[in-house]
């Protein structure tokens, strides 16, 4: 074990490394003032598993609806040999009709057992090699791929949808499949940017394999490729090389603060106190955000301690924008009734003045 392994297992306190995947990896440039999550992130777990196996609760982040509409739309795409996915690229003339080389990590080695998992991870590896050495045998779609990720000197396996090059392109793109309704300028453009940050973690995981090679970690690029549905059907929409040089990019500066962040963790908790330890979680800081519930099911137990603190954020984000003067909800009712301490400056001066002229406000709409 090395000593990087040797600290993050003392920090799970007997809790078994699960994977984090792409999704978790994301979450923390997506809340990167978290605290509390970055540190179940770096430790190797997830809030999911922190909910169920130290809560006790129940780890249902994603209702069984989406989850069973996202895994069947998936199913849909990569089954077949990938034929859906391929007919996708054909028709954008992005794959030529004889560009036709699939491969599926999973035929070589499906389950979930340590060996099973491995021999994804090596055969990947491969078939990245071919296109590096530029093998004309190198497939033009890789299906579930596995690569492994370095974090904190910590090694963290990434399974992701598929790779797509064609025969000319010098190296592979990452593609993510998203089970969204495609509705043009009204998709939510958080859920997009969450997508191509997922997608961006295994760009992170080919830089390194390229760079593990004595490669450029360039070649690996900043576009990915994007998959939606058809509103209404399973029908796929192909979004080829979307730029996600913001989405990379603040992923690079999530991760590359993981070190320090450990550091951190350990500074904030009594020597010996772990994550296994339901009390030593929640004494780490959050920073609750109305977002939170879409990617983390740790939600309730940060939002009940932001409404015991009486943070704004309780009321939502434009609320904790325009109280953030007064830094809680029990002191911004002060200001509005002129009561207690005065305002200590100009902002709860000014936002002081502002409440009781939206009251005044409110009172005549109401009362006429």
């Amino acid at each position: 074990m090395t000593p990087a392994n040797a600290r993050l297992s003392r920090l799970r306190g007997g809790l078994d490394a699960v994977e984090v995947g792409a999704r978790g990896i994301e979450s923390v440039a997506r809340n990167a003032g978290c605290t509390r999550l970055r540190a179940i992130i770096v430790a190797g777990l997830t809030p999911s598993a922190v909910i169920k196996i130290v809560f006790q609760g129940d780890a249902d982040a994603m209702s069984p609806f989406a989850m069973v509409v996202s895994q069947n739309y998936e199913r849909r795409l990569l089954g077949s040999s990938g034929a859906s996915l391929l007919t996708a690229y054909r028709e954008k003339g992005i794959l030529a009709q004889g560009e036709v080389k699939i491969a599926d990590v999973t035929q070589v080695a499906d389950g979930d057992s340590p060996a099973a998992r491995a021999r994804r991870v090596l055969e990947t590896r491969r078939l990245l090699d071919l296109k590096l050495s530029g093998d004309a045998r190198a497939p033009n779609l890789i299906l579930n791929p596995r690569l492994p990720l370095e974090l904190v000197g910590v090694t963290h396996a990434v399974e992701l949808a598929y790779l797509v090059a064609s025969d000319a392109d010098p190296f592979y793109r990452v593609g993510v499949i998203k089970s969204y309704a495609d509705r043009g300028g009204k998709t939510d453009t958080t859920d997009i940017r969450a997508a191509c940050r997922e997608a961006a973690v295994g760009t992170l995981c080919l830089q390194q394999h390229i760079a593990s090679r004595g490669g450029d970690a360039a070649l690996a690029g900043d576009r990915i490729d994007m998959v939606l549905r058809a509103p209404g059907s399973f029908q796929p929409r192909l979004f080829p090389a979307m730029r996600a040089q913001s989405e990379l990019a603040s992923l690079v500066r999530a991760l590359s603060t993981a070190p320090a962040d450990l550091d951190e963790i350990e500074r904030i908790l009594p020597v010996g106190a772990t994550l296994a330890d339901a009390g030593m979680i929640e004494r780490l800081p959050n920073n609750y955000r109305s977002a939170c519930k879409e990617h983390c099911a740790l939600w309730e137990r940060c939002r009940a301690q932001a409404l015991a603190a009486g943070q704004p954020i309780i009321l939502g984000d434009l609320a904790a924008e325009q109280l953030a003067a007064a830094g809680s909800i029990s002191r911004a009712i002060d200001l509005l009734d002129g009561r207690g301490r005065p305002p200590a400056n100009e902002a709860e001066a000014t936002l002081s003045a502002d409440l009781r002229a939206a009251a005044q406000l409110l009172d005549r709409i109401a009362n006429g």
